[in-house]
């Protein structure tokens, strides 16, 4: 069996690819390792430049049925995957020679439904490390309420068994904001056990004019049908009341507060989403212990 297969969506990505398969061929699990590339049909032709790369590893090709967003894409790569893990890359960031081994050793180690690193962030040539908390590799459930409350919303810097993902039903939703948010906070709602490695071994390049650093009218409302969409699934798993307080407190923060920050001109809009989903939220006893938090939500309107 492939123990990993890497999920890799195609939009606009023809000039990033020649790094890319430079970067991905020094993968030390390379002979197990499967690289699903998802063509979203952006304006290029980063399909056939992905084939013409491709000689020598082991590729699956797909592609969504219109552009749909990445998180589609994702989406149509995990029907496509054979690995026992699945990961995710994004087409201009990279992965250290480690990523797959080392973590698949973890996961491996530990039984785990996911395992992950830290992730290492370059931006105009200067590089920084956004550490995930540590946790005992093993059992989730004791450390899992204080990890939803500290951990980096970065979905690429885990891998996650494919069985895991499928029979829990955790897709990305049809959004085109924080739609990864919203997957790997369902995958950490449902996952029993976990293992880490305190590395950084994903490399998030930001840029300016990638589609993540886009500000517009229509994102905030993106970004919290994402979080909506989130606590829906875990009502439908029968989740949403025993995590009721950090849940709702992840909705503050990552859904209201970061959207409002990101589209000042919709901040009353915002607000009145906010109160409406949920009507008592400056109660909830995780943002009232969260300082820094409530003087965001001051700043920015939302009280």
């Amino acid at each position: 069996m492939t123990k990993i297969s890497v999920i890799i969506p195609l939009y606009n990505s023809a000039g990033f690819l020649p790094t890319l398969f430079g970067n991905i061929r020094q993968q030390r699990l390379l002979p197990d390792i499967e690289f699903v590339f998802i063509d979203d049909h952006g304006r290029d032709d980063s399909a056939a430049v992905a084939r013409s790369l491709a000689s020598g590893l082991n590729c699956v090709f797909g592609a969504t049925p219109a552009n749909l967003g990445p998180g589609a894409a994702r989406n149509t790569g995990l029907e496509l995957a054979s690995g026992e893990y699945v990961a995710f890359l994004d087409s201009d960031d990279a992965l250290d020679p480690d990523f797959c081994a080392s973590l698949y050793s973890a996961a491996k180690e530990h039984d785990a439904d996911l395992a992950y690193c830290h992730i290492a962030s370059v931006k105009d040539g200067r590089r920084s490390v956004w550490r995930n908390p540590m946790v005992p590799g093993g059992d989730f459930a004791l450390n899992r309420l204080s990890y939803l409350k500290r951990y980096k919303s970065f979905f690429t810097s885990y891998i996650y068994r494919r069985s895991f993902i499928l029979e829990n039903g955790i897709r990305f939703p049809a959004t085109r904001s924080a739609e990864d948010s919203c997957f790997l906070t369902e995958a950490l709602l449902c996952a029993s056990r976990i293992a880490s490695v305190d590395r950084a071994m994903y490399c998030y390049l930001q840029r300016s004019d990638s589609v993540s650093q886009k500000k517009d009218d229509g994102r905030w409302q993106q970004r919290m049908a994402s979080f909506d969409a989130l606590l829906e699934f875990a009502r439908g798993k029968g989740l949403y009341d025993r995590y009721k307080d950090i849940l709702d407190y992840l909705y503050i923060k990552k859904a209201a507060i970061g959207a409002a920050r990101n589209c000042p001109a919709a901040r009353r809009e915002i607000a009145a989403r906010l109160a409406g989903k949920l009507p008592q939220w400056k109660r909830n006893s995780y943002y009232r212990r969260d300082l820094a938090c409530r003087a965001a939500a001051f700043a920015l309107g939302l009280r």
